[in-house]
């Protein structure tokens, strides 16, 4: 089940996240990725870093499953901890009481 989100992100191919985003849905194994900064990067890893009230930043890495034209990337999240899961249920729960305008 996808939820749709507003999220600001930063990503790249490395923990240097060299380029913005923001995450436009959410699910329980990845998200929709939407940048500018379009590249074929179908089965790739990506690292992405989001910025959150409550903390600093929570960083997760995910595969590129597809790519929409014009739009991003669809990533599954992968090598996720208990606090990655968790972190990630949060943010679906609060878009689904306060979806995005």
């Amino acid at each position: 089940m996808r939820v749709p989100a507003s999220l600001p992100v930063e990503w790249g191919l490395t923990k240097k996240y060299q380029y913005h985003g923001k995450i436009t849905s959410l699910s329980a194994g990845g998200c929709l990725l939407e940048t500018n900064a379009i590249q074929p990067l179908y089965g790739k890893t990506l690292y992405i870093r989001v910025p959150l009230p409550d903390r600093e930043w929570w960083e997760v890495q995910g595969e590129v499953l597809y790519y929409v034209r014009e739009v991003g990337f669809g990533l599954q999240f992968s090598e996720m901890t208990d606090d990655d899961r968790s972190t990630l249920r949060q943010l679906m729960q609060h878009y689904r009481e306060n979806p995005p305008a």
